[in-house]
């Protein structure tokens, strides 16, 4: 185990609309917690499982598992971003569109209190405060930590958007002890090839 000094702690959105959706989840909550540099406590440090509709894209797209995933990591806001881009890819993400169906989807979304406006890269998630299906779990692990740019805590900004607009718009289809038991061989590969890097 890593030392706990010079940890950073970071938030994280899994998504994924595309085959075994929860295998893939559980997969990539297994690969986080075990890549170099990143500490992920599978059971106290993810939120439970949504299920919502696509937003954006084409409209016939399959309905979406999300989570959020706290993470502690020795890593910079640059290298993590490499870490879950190639755990994305090792999981069979490739990227062709925006909007697009999508075997996984990690983003990043908080970084401490790191402000970042890059051409690449931003941090916080740009729509974070937008999206209803990142809101809801995010503050089930960490509804008191501040938006850095906002200026209010994540609870605060999920109460902002109001009820939702539709029945079934977010809907919770499992606690947070989804990821229980992931598959440990798809997780291994992502941190193997990482480590060759």
């Amino acid at each position: 185990m890593a030392s706990t000094e010079n940890l950073t702690t970071v938030y994280l959105a899994l998504g994924s609309n595309m085959g075994d959706r929860i295998g893939v989840m559980r997969a990539a909550a297994a690969a986080l917690a075990g890549f170099p540099g990143i500490e992920v406590d599978l059971r106290a440090g993810v939120a439970s499982l949504y299920e919502t509709m696509a937003v954006g894209g084409p409209g016939d797209q399959p309905a979406f598992l999300n989570t959020a995933v706290r993470a502690e990591t020795s890593l910079t806001v640059r290298d993590l971003l490499g870490a879950l881009l190639a755990i994305e890819g090792c999981l069979g993400r490739v990227r062709r569109r925006r909007w697009e169906q999508r075997v996984i989807d990690i983003d990043l979304l908080l970084f401490d209190g790191t402000i970042v406006d890059d051409a690449d890269l931003s941090v916080p998630h740009p729509r974070l405060h937008e999206r209803r299906f990142v809101l809801e779990p995010l503050a089930e692990i960490a509804g008191g930590v501040t938006h850095p740019r906002l200026g209010v805590t994540v609870g605060v900004l999920l109460r902002r958007l109001g009820p939702a607009e539709a029945p079934g718009d977010v809907v919770r289809v499992h606690g947070p002890d989804w990821c229980s038991g992931p598959d440990r061989g798809v997780a291994s590969s992502a941190i193997d090839e990482q480590r060759t890097l």
